[in-house]
């Protein structure tokens, strides 16, 4: 299964060496780079993305609003993870109990990005940490790891799988292969990793999906609940009526709390 990795750096050369490192193991077949990102924290709620390249030369400049709409394309939960450790994804705590992400690692990224710093946020197949690890040991930075593990549909999820295994074969196909075999194994690793991708978006489209169902669903509650509060409105003439009449405030509070959690999860502006 594939681990997101997040690591922070004070020096831009630094951060770029790494992630080049990184991508050497993936070449290499020691590891299976999925996606990534590097991301800068600049001054008042601006933050820069390096896209596409490697070199320092792709820095584009995103303010808080906008690295949110940016999450929403990026695959799987690396956006989700890049929207909590910048702050950008509001109600983010609400949806990330769709991946079996560990307590301890919400807790270090969450809204951990310090001014200045540049942070790779990763999804990579790994069979040990020590690769990573060890390239990056003589940088002397702090690894954040936790499993992507997603369980909306296990039919998907079961695909996903077997195309990690056999990017996987192909890796260990590539720690054995001559010069002239190594483009053709590089290649085929590629093809998988693209349809790897495109799984997780369908993925992602299905739990889109299911929070705009339980969204209306929710709304309905509401509105049911609207109406019999009217009913009360012209006969509150007893304690018991009134303690009722609260209970269900409270209940239409509760559920207008939950929906405002799902139009943040979906992205969406409140306007009803």
């Amino acid at each position: 299964m594939a681990n997101i990795i997040v690591v922070s750096f004070k020096e831009e050369t630094k951060a770029i060496e790494a992630l080049h490192k990184m991508k050497e193991l993936d070449a290499y077949g020691d590891i299976t780079l999925y996606e990534h990102i590097m991301i800068r924290k600049k001054a008042n709620d601006h933050y820069e993305v390096l896209e596409d390249k490697t070199d320092g030369t792709g820095w584009r400049t995103f303010t808080g609003m906008a690295l949110g709409g940016l999450l929403g394309a990026l695959v799987g939960p690396i956006g989700l993870v890049v929207g909590l450790f910048s702050g950008t994804a509001i109600g983010a705590v609400f949806d990330i109990g769709r991946y079996d992400f560990e307590d301890d690692f919400i807790a270090k990224v969450n809204n951990k990005i310090k001014a200045g710093d540049i942070t790779i946020v990763a999804e990579v197949g790994e069979d040990s940490s020590v690769f990573i690890d060890d390239y990056l040991k003589p940088f002397n930075v702090e690894i954040i790891r936790t499993e992507a593990d997603i369980e909306f549909n296990n039919f998907i999820d079961e695909q996903v799988e077997d195309l990690e295994g056999k990017i996987k074969d192909e890796r260990e196909k590539l720690k054995k292969a001559t010069a002239s075999e190594k483009a053709k194994v590089n290649t085929k690793i590629a093809e998988l990793k693209a349809i790897r991708k495109a799984k997780v978006v369908a993925l992602e489209a299905k739990r889109k999906a299911t929070l705009k169902e339980i969204k209306d669903k929710t709304k309905g509650r509401i509105n049911t609940l609207e109406t019999r509060l009217h009913k009360y409105e012209d006969a509150v003439s007893n304690s018991f009526q009134k303690a009722r009449k609260n209970r269900l405030k409270k209940r239409i509070k509760k559920e207008e709390e939950k929906l405002y959690q799902l139009h943040n999860a979906l992205g969406e502006d409140i306007v009803d």
